[in-house]
């Protein structure tokens, strides 16, 4: 047996036939005004009868007062927020029970206020959050026995040795150009020193000739260049990384909720080559965030930010169509203010730059 619908008050009778006539253009915004004391009052009287589900709040039929309604929906609901983010925003997709908003280096960097008091462009802050920002430095050590050789492990230090002793063999003679060198010189009575096993196994127990031989010796240049390389190579990335990181934080709370990147692919059809007239699939990639909290809290405010605007002239949520372009009207208006381009370290951490050096030496040497 069917369950019979509550029957309606008369209140209720009067208010639904208020409604309909108003959603079939018999009646205007004056009659609401007259009669019920204008359209957010209305809406609330709906509200407080149950009879908002007698409205399609997407028809067209409100388009002229979307915000005013959405309000009072979510208002009654708050959950309404998620039927306004499955229907209307483009960028943001649901994957189990979270929402992620599909975005771009460019557009993240875009909530950054690049004024002329940033030391950063906009472009700069999008290439680092991209991973692309030339990292190149120059001089980042002007002593590689300081700043890495000596940071090395025992075991790291003796791939190194093992390295200059196949090149001080190769080399012969050596001149005598630190104290031992010179003691060995005299020993063996010549202006340079003859290099025997001997002698090179003597040489690198002596940390002051070691230091020479990485800092100095000509022909120790490969040695040297490859310990610069490998400290360059990782003072750079550690840099990039506490960039990224500082960045990427001033955004949590703000646009997203965390910064785990979720990357994607996906395939689809694009007109081949000019002429051919076929339609070819294609690989594009995508980038997605994690933003359940921050969609909720920029769409409800944007919701009470606009309640009050009625008419044509009106942006709606509709109208923006996406998360990203929702947020940015907010800061637009005023309502928020764009993100502060936090202090970028001028050096990276040197614990992290030598743990960085020490397990990755094995690729060098």
């Amino acid at each position: 047996m069917e369950q019979e619908e509550p029957k309606l008050s008369r209140q209720q009778e009067k208010l639904l036939l208020i409604l309909n006539k108003f959603q079939e253009g018999d009646i205007d915004i004056s009659f609401l005004e007259d009669s019920v004391g204008g359209l957010e009052n209305f809406l609330k009287l709906l509200s407080k009868n149950n009879l908002l589900t007698y409205i399609d709040p997407f028809s067209r039929d409100w388009e002229d007062y979307q915000n005013q309604l959405f309000y009072t929906f979510y208002q009654n609901d708050t959950s309404f927020v998620w039927t306004i983010v499955d229907k209307l925003l483009s960028d943001v997709v649901k994957i189990g029970d979270d929402y992620y908003f599909d975005t771009s280096t460019g557009d993240l960097a875009g909530f950054f206020n690049t004024n002329y008091r940033s030391e950063i462009s906009r472009t700069g802050i999008e290439d680092i959050l991209s991973g692309e920002h030339n990292m190149d430095f120059w001089d980042v050590t002007d002593n590689v026995y300081r700043d890495v050789y000596d940071e090395l492990t025992n075991e790291n230090k003796q791939l190194v040795k093992e390295r200059i002793v196949l090149e001080l063999r190769d080399m012969k003679t050596i001149s005598s150009d630190t104290e031992l060198l010179e003691e060995i010189a005299q020993e063996q009575g010549r202006d340079d020193v003859e290099l025997t096993d001997e002698v090179i196994s003597r040489i690198l127990g002596d940390d002051d000739t070691v230091e020479y031989l990485i800092n100095k010796e000509l022909d120790l240049d490969d040695v040297r260049s490859e310990l610069y390389s490998l400290y360059s190579g990782c003072y750079s990335g550690i840099l990039s990384d506490e960039w990224y990181g500082s960045l990427m934080s001033e955004l949590v709370g703000f646009v997203i909720d965390d910064t785990k990147r979720d990357e994607y692919s996906y395939k689809k059809q694009v007109w081949g080559k000019e002429g051919e007239g076929i339609k070819v699939d294609k690989t594009f990639y995508g980038t997605r965030y994690k933003a359940t909290k921050c969609i909720y809290e920029v769409v409800s405010e944007w919701l009470e930010e606009n309640k009050n605007c009625e008419g044509g002239y009106c942006d709606t949520i509709e109208y923006f169509g996406s998360y990203d372009r929702l947020l940015a009207d907010l800061i637009d208006d005023g309502a928020r203010e764009s993100l502060r381009v936090p202090r970028l370290d001028e050096y990276p951490d040197h614990r992290k730059v030598n743990s960085c050096v020490n397990g990755n030496i094995g690729d060098y040497f």
